[in-house]
């Protein structure tokens, strides 16, 4: 898609979303879906979307695509949009008004996640689950989502025709995940964290009864923004407890994974908790949070018609605060750690976790073994499996044949950084290299540095520097608080800051009190008394 209202040269959008499996990687960019073959490099679909909301759509075209999942049985994939709907379509068959499924949301979802062949579930941000059943012989379309969202966002939840959310949070869910028993093929329990520091276990099984908690895994200081489920048999010759489930690895914050073990009630426990030495993961990160806030302010903005410059400085308030704090504090505080992406492999040798810190140039991996018992200051080095030369927006872990693939996508926009937009890696030994995808395919153009011809959609720089693509960074951190047992903490960055800040808000939240309080005795005194 072309952005042909400006005459400005035309630039292209990075891809922001890559869903991979062993014969299709779906990539996302605001303007377009793209879909290949995992093998040859041949582009099998792609389909225009539209990249700006507050401009008007056409019927049934998808508008930003943020989130692609593909279905276990690779016939299916999903997308999730920006218009707060949710689409399917068969991965051979990708055209608009040939959808298998469409649905429209009451919220924008945040999560979305395949339980099997044929149904999937739905985390928004308003934090309610939504579970939903592909049948292709009755294909769910939907005329008008605007028509028809009144039946989801409907306050009389008795009435409302639509589907019901099967659970619900009070914050933002974060991440989810599925337990299942070797004696059935439907999960018994559903795993949600969210980001006021919730995680939540509740039954699934045949009848979907997530309203029904089994239990809550307390302990967490920090957004618990990753999860990753372990297999019990993994999880025991890496030195965890025996148990007949499975191991739940949970991130706390953006420094710190907490192991969770069974008993022999099937009760989870907190087995260990790991800090990993943030200041050399800091290092890596490179996407200032303030400095979205401003460029999400800035496309919200109907009236900024020009483009984003991240160098502007801030405005004058907000540098004065800045000014206030000590220098140390200064330099850190637009530097967020926020880990949102937990992917577990074994290599035949050694189980391993893949990190993925927002706004970061490079993942980080860790033995699975290291995690078995709790670590604190200086706490565990971190390797830098695979570094680029631009922070990663997604990744997506195959097994293919006895070798572990990874694919990355990575924010290629002027000023953030260089490299293909799209890259592919091989697990070796202890790191990740980085393959060619070799052959004059639509593929190798997308995933080579050189190429200018891709498959990317194109618009005007102004728009693009207005993509707002770390939403996380901006919205997950919170303000630290202090480890009973006096345990450093992944947010020490903004610790001073935030003191800062709640002192400000409770100053104000004083003496808001106090004028109303002086406020009402004078009425009082007035209405007792007279007088002025």
């Amino acid at each position: 898609m072309r952005d042909d209202s400006s005459s400005e040269a035309q630039v292209p959008l990075p891809v922001h979303a890559v869903n991979a499996s062993s014969r299709y990687v779906v990539a996302l960019t605001a303007g377009n879906i793209l879909v290949f073959d995992a093998h040859t490099g041949e582009r099998r679909g792609a389909l225009d979307t539209c990249v700006d909301s507050n401009a008007p759509i056409p019927p049934h075209m998808v508008c930003f695509p943020r989130i692609c999942a593909i279905s276990p049985n690779e016939k299916y994939v999903a997308i999730a949009s920006d218009d707060k709907a949710l689409r399917v379509w068969c991965i051979d068959d990708l055209e608009y008004g040939k959808e298998v499924f469409v649905q429209p949301l009451a919220k924008r979802a945040g999560t979305v996640h395949w339980v099997n062949d044929c149904e999937m579930v739905v985390a928004d941000k308003f934090g309610d689950v939504w579970s939903f059943v592909i049948d292709p012989s009755h294909p769910k379309q939907v005329q008008s989502l605007a028509d028809a969202d009144t039946d989801v966002a409907s306050s009389d939840a008795a009435s409302a025709q639509g589907p019901r959310p099967k659970l619900g949070h009070v914050s933002m869910i974060t991440c989810l995940a599925f337990l299942r028993d070797a004696s059935s093929d439907t999960p018994s329990t559903i795993v949600t964290c969210d980001r006021d520091e919730h995680i939540r276990l509740s039954r699934w099984g045949p009848h979907r009864a997530a309203h029904i908690v089994q239990q809550y895994l307390l302990g967490s200081r920090s957004c618990v923004g990753a999860l990753v489920v372990v297999p019990a048999d993994r999880a025991e010759s890496a030195g965890f407890p025996c148990s007949r489930r499975p191991v739940l690895i949970t991130s706390d914050g953006g420094a710190c994974l907490r192991a969770w073990c069974s008993d022999a009630n099937g009760k989870y426990a907190l087995q260990a908790t790991c800090h990993f030495a943030a200041e050399a993961m800091a290092q890596f990160v490179c996407v200032d949070a303030a400095v979205e806030r401003r460029r999400e302010k800035a496309a919200n903005n109907l009236a900024h018609k020009g483009g984003f410059d991240p160098q502007e400085p801030e405005p004058a308030t907000k540098r004065a605060k800045r000014d206030d704090l000590p220098e140390e504090d200064a330099k850190a505080g637009g530097t967020s750690l926020v880990i949102h992406q937990l992917l577990y492999f074994h290599d035949g040798e050694h189980d391993w976790l893949v990190i993925r810190v927002e706004g970061a140039k490079a993942l980080f991996t860790v033995r699975l073994d290291q995690l078995t018992s709790d670590v604190s200051a200086p706490g565990l080095p971190v390797r830098d499996a695979c570094a680029l030369d631009a922070p990663i927006l997604d990744t997506s872990l195959v097994h293919e044949e006895g070798c572990i693939v990874l694919w990355v996508c990575c924010d290629d926009r002027p000023g953030m950084g260089t490299g293909p937009p799209l890259s592919k890696w091989t697990w070796d030994t202890d790191h990740f290299t980085q393959d060619a995808v070799h052959g004059d395919t639509p593929l190798h153009a997308l995933t080579s540095i050189q190429a200018s011809n891709t498959t990317r959609a194109t618009v005007s720089h102004a728009v693009q520097s207005k993509l707002c693509l770390y939403s996380q960074i901006m919205t997950w951190p919170k303000p630290p608080q202090t480890n009973p047992d006096g345990t450093p903490f992944s947010s020490f960055f903004l610790s001073h800051q935030s003191d800062q800040v709640s002192r400000g808000m409770l100053d104000r939240f004083q003496s808001g009190k106090r004028a109303a309080g002086r406020a009402k005795n004078q009425a009082s005194i007035q209405q007792q008394f007279g007088g002025s």
